[in-house]
């Protein structure tokens, strides 16, 4: 009795996440603004050759994210380069 109940609510659970993971039907006539379109990315953990994280983020959020590490990285190459090299 005990694995009928445990095989029934597992059955249960497998078809509420299935149904969960459905993406929402997408309106012919609806205009959807490609900024506002959430992007995910995978990125690696740093020390794991396999754990990785994942990040999501709108199209602007990552466009932001994104030029400020490129920002981040001119400056601080700037920097390294025009460092005397001197005691």
């Amino acid at each position: 009795m005990r694995l009928i109940v445990t095989l029934s609510f597992l059955s249960l659970l497998a078809a509420s996440a299935a149904t969960a993971q459905t993406p929402a039907p997408v309106v012919a006539g609806a205009t959807t603004d490609k900024n506002q379109e959430i992007v995910c990315r995978k990125e690696k953990e740093t020390g794991s050759l396999v754990k990785s994280k994942k990040t999501c983020h709108s199209r602007a959020q990552w466009a932001y994210i994104d030029d400020v590490n490129q920002n981040q990285t001119r400056t601080m190459a700037d920097e390294m380069r025009t460092r005397s090299g001197g005691n």
